[in-house]
């Protein structure tokens, strides 16, 4: 598909950091290199104790593009930042990036395209996952779940049962006027409840390609596949069901998904 942007709409990107310093220049260059160029990037530090913030400011120096913000206290989780970045940004369009994680160059540009092109509020996009060396390890997991499912249910049906959507490969109109949850409960969570509210009301896309590369490493917040992640996804699908979010056939087999693992990992 020939990439057509009508206008040049402001991006703004997301990004909290947390003593980020390993990965955050190489985060940051990733953006500077797209080849789409109408961005601004909010990096919202929540208190770090490394030298993240010099890292950053050296680059706020050189690109008026790239803001820092500093948090007067240190949330514990990506969802505070991000609130704030949302609250500050200008552009039409908003995009996610962790201070871990390297777009290739042409995400924002193949990802505009698609938006207008696709008439939808919200897409997101493949990735490909490296390691703390940066050296390619695999395939973002939970994608390959969804291409199993997606010619069964709905986008919105399959989020009842997995977060197949990686935050870093997210662009969504600025007008979708959400905040991720900051229940300390749902921490490593909290981006998969804000994908569910979204899908309530807007039209969720895939644009099927590889546009990222999502680092797992030792520092990684994530839970996922673990009895503790599973015991918080029983929480946020009890949230949901209480606030009529989920329909009661979707909450029950997800519910019993969720045990099954959890009795499995215990056997």
């Amino acid at each position: 598909m020939e990439i057509v942007i009508k206008n040049i709409p402001l991006v703004t990107i997301v990004t909290p950091i947390y003593n980020g310093e390993k990965y955050i220049a190489e985060t940051i260059k990733s953006v500077i290199t797209q080849t789409y160029q109408n961005w601004e990037m909010l990096i919202v530090d929540d208190c770090s104790t490394d030298d993240s913030i010099e890292i950053v400011q050296r680059y706020e120096a050189k690109d008026e593009r790239i803001k820092l913000i500093r948090l007067n206290s240190n949330f514990g989780g990506p969802a505070r930042p991000r609130n704030i970045g949302l609250e500050n940004a200008k552009g039409e369009y908003v995009a996610f990036l962790d201070a871990d994680d390297v777009w290739l160059p042409n995400k924002l540009e193949e990802q505009l395209g698609f938006i207008e092109h696709e008439d939808v509020d919200f897409v997101h996009s493949l990735a490909n996952i490296i390691d703390g060396n940066s050296k390619y390890v695999g395939f973002f997991n939970n994608q390959r779940i969804f291409n199993k499912l997606k010619y069964f249910m709905s986008h919105k049906n399959i989020l009842y049962y997995t977060n197949y959507i990686n935050t870093n490969s997210v662009l969504m109109k600025q007008s979708i006027n959400y905040r991720f949850s900051e229940d300390k409960n749902l921490v490593a969570l909290e981006d998969w409840y804000f994908w569910l509210e979204v899908s309530q009301n807007h039209k969720i896309k895939l644009l099927d390609k590889v546009l990222l590369n999502y680092r797992v490493h030792t520092n990684s917040i994530s839970n996922r596949g673990t009895d503790r992640g599973y015991r918080k996804t029983l929480y946020l699908l009890s949230i949901l069901f209480l606030d009529k979010k989920i329909p009661f056939i979707h909450y029950l087999f997800s519910f019993l998904l969720q045990m099954i693992k959890i009795v499995g990992k215990n056997v």
